[in-house]
């Protein structure tokens, strides 16, 4: 006498139903992970946008908040920072294309270039100093995208042809 049962016609194998759902799971959160480079971006520009007009929609800061801040920093030491910050930036995002790591800091990326903006607000070297944290942010956050991008596409290529492949055997049995 066997101990395996057939299975009845139609219905799902439990284990294969789970996988199903854990696949689809995993390729919804690719879609979405794809879309937070553009909001990322789409943030950092907002800012630039404010930056370009000196970020007149804000209130002037008292004499009393300057002098709690304390004395910004030279505008030379600004761009040394932006500078190595760019850099690193970029090498960190080829590093991790090198290697095939997970991607994705541009929050982060927008977060720091807004403190750029805003250093440079503070010691009065704005005007003079936007194109070069607008060039560093386009160029290091567009490389963080563009490696999110093709990470993401080709994870949700492997997991859709991973469900196809599932429901390709499932019609055969």
């Amino acid at each position: 006498m066997s101990q395996v049962q057939s299975k009845p016609e139609g219905q799902p194998v439990p284990g294969r139903e789970d996988l199903r759902l854990r696949i689809e799971t995993r390729i919804r959160t690719l879609e979405r992970a794809s879309g937070n480079g553009l909001w990322s971006m789409v943030c950092f520009l907002l800012v630039s946008f404010a930056a370009f007009d000196g970020f007149s929609f804000l209130p002037e800061l008292s004499t009393k908040m300057r002098s709690l801040l304390g004395t910004p920093p030279p505008a030379e030491m600004i761009s040394l920072a932006l500078v190595v910050y760019a850099f690193s930036g970029i090498v960190r995002t080829l590093a991790r294309m090198s290697r095939n790591i997970k991607p994705y800091l541009g929050l982060m990326h927008a977060a720091f270039f807004t403190v750029f903006y805003t250093f440079y607000h503070l010691s009065g070297a704005l005007q003079d100093n936007f194109w070069a944290v607008f060039f560093a942010g386009i160029s290091v956050m567009g490389l963080e995208n563009y490696y999110l991008w093709t990470h993401s596409s080709a994870a949700l290529k492997k997991e859709r042809a991973l469900l196809k492949s599932m429901h390709e055997k499932g019609a055969e049995q």
